[in-house]
């Protein structure tokens, strides 16, 4: 097309959209009554801009049938979907398979068609033929979970299609892309019978008894969850990324102290280390903790430029409560994020050594640096408050939250301290409107919706306290947000309801104290 034919373009394609292909015409019509596949495609367009999806089908179809490019029948072929035109979706397909027999697009944009044309099989004759192709599944999986009119019943119909007979997927990656649009698609039950196909499939893979676990956990069988990661734990040759993933599966559905032995299998590294390390506290396994510490501290002297390693083996040991080891390895590391998480928790521990000018001048040398992290400012503040606090100064508390306000302006976590420390003054209307304030800012911050929680539950008001104490549990399951939870249902009553909060929260951390303290109480 010469320039001036090109000028033209625009004005033919007015033009033209006057008189579009009818409803009834053949595409060979269509394309005939176009100078050629230009023209209709910004005819096309032109429609497609004005909102006329049914006209824009039919140019996009007719410069298809003008031109030998499978990109312009495909883009008909999304036209027509768009338009929910049928007979031109199906000339659309025709046109590409024509121009191209094997096409994995084309299947993945056919099998979304039958889908919303409600051609149950058709669209799984389509889906078994993309399953035989490489990347098939991740195509179909992707297919079956878009958005459709009918909010998805025909792509769950035809996931359990695919079922009967049990599609040939060789790897076990396709039939977890599988399970996981049934996942995606909402169907709890399909998800189900994917998983259990998928463990028949593939016994031996580890990753088919985490996706058992995972289920029989969803299902409230924690037990019986447990059993499995273990029989995945004990197989012989686990790959360090799956036994990593099964020990944390086992330290969720409440085994910490199995986790940690689990983990303690094959090589090491800091992220190994630290989950051996929480785990191990968490279950009060205070020997085994310092066992850990004798392997990290080695690992730490071994390797001098992993100042990481350092700061672990005094943070183990300030767990174990050995302060001065602590002390001294904290000192160790001079540098980096993990020198400034040195700072602040050799401040901590200087003060539970009774030195307290010492703990206050490196708590404040942190909280003046510019360079440090702000969470690490201020959690220096808090610690410099707490220690006033635990020596009967209340105002020196009050003080020195004042000054990290100052400094971290409006900082919630500062506040939510402000208002603790307001409370146990016994100003408790103080307290309950700094709350009230930090929640008005952000109504989903965890530790103020705690705070309040427990200071109405104080106050004899345990109905609002249940309602603030749930909200916080959304935000941020815990067990010692549990333990409060639950004592303000049984307040109120409800002791069932107050039963099954504790029980959350101890499959949590069955060793949180507070919770242990709190069902002790109520004489469960």
């Amino acid at each position: 097309m010469n320039r001036r034919s090109r000028s033209l373009a625009p004005v033919l394609a007015v033009l033209l959209l006057a008189i579009p292909p009818s409803a009834g015409s053949t595409p060979a019509a269509a394309a005939s009554a176009t100078p050629d596949a230009l023209t209709a495609l910004l005819a096309a367009e032109f429609a497609r801009q004005t909102g006329d999806r049914e006209v824009a089908a039919a140019w996009q179809l007719a410069a298809a049938q003008a031109a030998d490019d499978r990109g312009l029948a495909a883009l008909a072929l999304l036209a027509a979907i768009e338009a929910d035109d049928h007979r031109r979706a199906e000339a659309a397909l025709a046109r590409w398979t024509a121009l191209e027999p094997e096409s994995p697009v084309r299947d993945a944009l056919a099998l979304r068609f039958h889908l919303v044309q409600g051609e149950l099989e058709a669209a799984v004759l389509t889906a078994r033929r993309l399953l035989a192709q490489p990347e098939g599944a991740r195509r179909v999986a992707s297919a079956l979970t878009r958005p459709y009119p009918d909010r998805g019943v025909m792509a769950r119909a035809a996931l359990r299609a695919l079922l009967l007979p049990e599609p040939a997927v060789a790897r076990i990656e396709d039939w977890l892309a599988l399970a996981g649009a049934a996942q995606g698609l909402g169907d709890a039950h399909l998800a189900g019978q994917w998983i259990d196909a998928l463990v028949r499939r593939f016994p031996d893979d580890p990753r088919a008894g985490l996706l058992r676990a995972e289920r029989l956990a969803r299902a409230g069988q924690r037990d019986a969850a447990r059993a499995e990661i273990r029989r995945v734990l004990a197989r012989d040759g686990l790959a360090t990324g799956q036994r990593r993933i099964a020990a944390e599966a086992l330290a969720v559905l409440g085994d910490p102290q199995g986790a940690a032995q689990a983990l303690a299998d094959g090589p090491q590294d800091i992220q190994s280390l630290s989950l051996r390390a929480g785990w191990l506290t968490r279950a009060g396994r205070l020997d085994a903790l310092g066992e850990l510490g004798l392997e990290v501290e080695a690992a730490a002297l071994a390797d001098p430029q992993q100042p990481a390693l350092a700061l672990l083996a005094g943070e183990i040991a300030e767990r174990r409560q050995d302060w001065p080891a602590a002390e001294r390895w904290y000192r160790r590391v001079d540098r980096g994020e993990a020198g400034q998480r040195a700072r602040l928790r050799l401040g901590a521990v200087l003060g539970r050594q009774g030195r307290g000018e010492e703990a206050r001048a490196v708590l404040i040398a942190l909280q003046t640096d510019e360079q440090a992290d702000g969470a690490l400012r201020r959690d220096a503040f808090l610690a410099e408050a707490d220690q006033a606090e635990a020596r009967g100064d209340r105002a020196a508390a009050a003080a020195v939250l004042g000054r990290g306000l100052a400094v971290l302006e409006d900082d919630p976590g500062l506040r939510v301290a402000r208002a603790r420390l307001a409370r146990a003054a016994g100003r408790s209307a103080e307290a309950e409107a700094e709350l009230r304030g930090i929640l008005a800012r952000d109504p989903r911050h965890a530790p103020a919706l705690r705070a309040l929680g427990a200071l109405l539950l104080a106050e004899r008001r345990p109905r609002e306290a249940e309602a603030v104490l749930a909200r916080a549990w959304i935000e941020e399951p815990g067990a010692p947000t549990a333990a409060i939870w639950g004592e303000a249902l049984w307040l109120l009553g409800d002791r069932d309801a107050a039963l099954r909060a504790w029980q959350r929260g101890r499959a949590l951390d069955p060793g949180d104290p507070v919770l242990a303290d709190t069902v002790r109480r109520y004489g469960r």
